[in-house]
């Protein structure tokens, strides 16, 4: 264990650097709310990612945005929001997070599919993209996937390691692979 003041100094210097990388950041064009502490991402498009206020992401998140130069292709994230450790956003249509929103750590949330149909070689087929919302209020137990199209509706919970390939209805708790409604949030 550290003495008391070799710790004070390395939560100092972890903050300078947290603030130094959401400099970083804002220069590249991330949209930033007040408050917001931001670890070790990668974010390839920061001109496509808007982050709220108070809002934590944690290391090794990965902000992934295909086609970036289309300005529709866009990551929001609400105020409040805290992503955990390892999720990744692969989007090229967009992805929405409301507010409150709790991600846990190693989530993947993919708007971005890709056509299978027999007769063609499938690296030659197009990719299929479809929006992603998750209302306000929604906390995503660790490990879950979270495919394009689907909406999670406001007070949600998704069960740790979950596939979610529907919409998930509001208030409701769902979980497996597919995951399936397990009970109303009480």
């Amino acid at each position: 264990m550290y003495p008391t003041f070799i710790n004070k100094k390395r939560v100092k210097i972890q903050g300078i650097i947290g603030k130094c990388r959401l400099l970083y950041f804002r220069a590249l064009g991330l949209k930033v709310g007040k408050n917001c502490k931001i670890g070790k991402i990668v974010c390839d498009w920061p001109n496509n990612v808007e982050l709220g206020n108070n809002c934590v992401v944690l290391d090794d998140v990965i902000l992934g945005i295909g086609y970036g130069f289309n300005e529709s292709n866009t990551i929001k994230i609400g105020d409040s929001a805290y992503i955990g450790f390892r999720v990744e956003f692969n989007c090229t249509s967009s992805i929405e997070i409301g507010n409150n929103v709790l991600i846990a750590t190693g989530t993947k949330i993919l708007d971005v599919g890709h056509n299978f149909q027999i007769g063609q070689i499938i690296n030659q087929q197009p990719l299929t993209s479809s929006p992603i919302i998750i209302e306000d209020d929604v906390w995503i137990a660790a490990n879950c996937v979270i495919v394009g199209g689907v909406k999670i509706g406001k007070g949600s919970v998704i069960g740790a390691g979950s596939m979610v390939n529907r919409s998930v209805p509001e208030n409701e708790v769902w979980a497996g692979v597919p995951a399936k409604f397990i009970k109303h949030r009480e």
